[in-house]
């Protein structure tokens, strides 16, 4: 499996809940299980994004900026250098 890792982790926080996301695959789970938002510009975006990266069409640096968007969208506290 090709989990399109990333160069750094991203952890994400709310209330109760802290989350490390190292690589595409991790994001889309986390994307479908995890996310408190069911729809959303920025979410919907990292979707894409994530699927992209994990067909091989897109980069895991653009899943990456996407995911931390959505994560911003969905009022989440960011842990990343970058």
């Amino acid at each position: 499996m090709n989990d399109r890792l990333w160069s750094e982790a991203v952890i994400i926080e709310a209330p109760g809940r802290q989350l490390r996301v190292e690589s595409t695959r991790d994001a889309e789970i986390c994307l479908r299980r995890y996310w408190p938002l069911k729809d959303g510009r920025a979410l919907n975006l990292a979707r894409e994004a994530c699927q992209r990266a994990l067909s091989g069409s897109a980069s895991p640096d653009s899943a990456r900026r996407a995911f931390v968007e959505a994560a911003r969208e969905a009022e989440f506290e960011i842990r990343s250098w970058s």
